[in-house]
């Protein structure tokens, strides 16, 4: 076996265990009739989740370059299923928000920071196929538990689907842990300090990221919702979201290593915006479906590539800062793009104006990237 296809799997494993914090959806609707809470309080518990994620991603990659990988793996798995099982054992939102959102949420963005990091390390001539991967792999995590967390949850209710959720992440956590072994992080030299001009760059990935994203973490966090309202089959919108999303990573992952990102970065938005009128304006389940679809295909290679275009422009040492920093517009887009939706459904009864105001972000992603460089210089390692 070559020597970068171990940890890669392993990264791939780990990212995909990960990603099923993205069928939030499906306990949504169970959870606000136990609790007694609405639509808007509840999405709290998701974008905390997301929020926490990404102050993890920022701050905790020093850690990779002190402690071994299969360390790294082990504690995200460990801190992943005791923060679900904790949300289990705490029936009330606080409980939720502390379990789901601070504790799952961290160790999701610990996890999350490694796979791609490792995974870029290990296969140096193919970044963008190994990032392209993680964050499919992401995608794909929420798809597949979909299937087994919505059996459960009928059965056993919302605390029996987050208890299996644990056992699945812990599970793959170990066995991804053996695969990425014991190296530690390669990056993070004496070229990590990013210049003043560095940091203009990364202001404008910082907007353009972060309006990109807002349409899918919004349709994710309501996928089963949106489509519930339109009348169509919610019990597989957040699997089709996630194999969708998931599609759009193996796209960039085939593509990314001889394109030229930046039409990835402009265009991407923009085809998001068709996707996200449709779901605004719609009245059929099944149209509206098709609009998750579209737009969580476009979310996906959208997170696919903006790793890879970040590896390209500030290079090996500088990508951890660099990306951390352009990874709290993730954070923040998560958590207005969830809650906003929430609290305007509950305001006007319909999700039309949240994914209209959705496409007009995606716009604004468009126009922030169209400036940026035109050939993103491959990165040293």
């Amino acid at each position: 076996m070559p020597s970068g296809v171990r940890p890669l799997t392993g990264c791939v494993l780990l990212s995909g265990s990960l990603g099923t914090i993205h069928a939030w959806s499906l306990f949504v609707i169970p959870l606000e009739a136990d609790l007694g809470v609405g639509r808007g309080a509840m999405s709290t518990v998701y974008s905390v989740a997301l929020a926490s994620l990404t102050v993890v991603v920022l701050v905790g990659h020093p850690l990779f370059r002190h402690l071994p990988g299969a360390v790294i793996t082990t504690i995200s798995a460990l801190g992943a299923a005791g923060g679900l099982l904790l949300a289990a054992e705490m029936s009330s939102l606080a409980g939720l928000v502390l379990g789901y959102g601070i504790v799952f949420g961290g160790a999701n963005g610990l996890g999350y920071a490694f796979a791609l990091q490792r995974s870029a390390e290990a296969t140096p001539d193919r970044r963008g196929w190994a990032l392209g991967l993680v964050t499919a792999a992401y995608a794909l995590g929420a798809a597949t538990a979909a299937v087994a967390l919505e059996a459960r949850i009928d059965a056993a209710g919302p605390e029996g689907g987050l208890r299996l959720l644990a056992c699945l992440i812990l599970g793959t956590g170990l066995i991804s842990a053996l695969l990425v072994g014991g190296v530690r992080s390669t990056a993070g030299g004496a070229d990590r300090t990013l210049s003043e001009d560095d940091r203009r760059l990364v202001g404008r990935l910082w907007a353009a990221y972060g309006l990109a994203v807002l349409a899918g973490l919004t349709a994710l966090g309501h996928a089963a919702a949106v489509v519930q309202e339109a009348g169509g089959p919610d019990g597989v919108a957040v699997a089709v979201a996630g194999f969708t999303c998931a599609v759009g990573g193996v796209w960039i992952a085939l593509v990314a290593d001889r394109s030229r990102l930046r039409r990835f970065l402009v265009g991407l938005p923009l085809g998001s915006v068709v996707a996200l009128l449709l779901g605004a304006f719609t009245g059929h389940g099944l149209v509206a479906l098709a609009a998750v679809a579209g737009i969580a295909l476009a979310y996906g290679a959208v997170i696919a590539v903006y790793p890879f275009a970040v590896n390209r422009l500030f290079g090996e040492d500088r990508y951890p800062a660099a990306y951390g920093w352009m990874f709290t517009a993730w954070g923040t887009a998560g958590l207005v793009g969830p809650i906003g939706a929430g609290l305007l459904f509950e305001a006007v009864g319909s999700y039309g104006l949240p994914l209209l105001l959705a496409a007009m972000a995606a716009v604004g992603s468009a126009h922030l990237a169209r400036p940026l460089p035109t050939e993103l210089r491959e990165s040293g390692p």
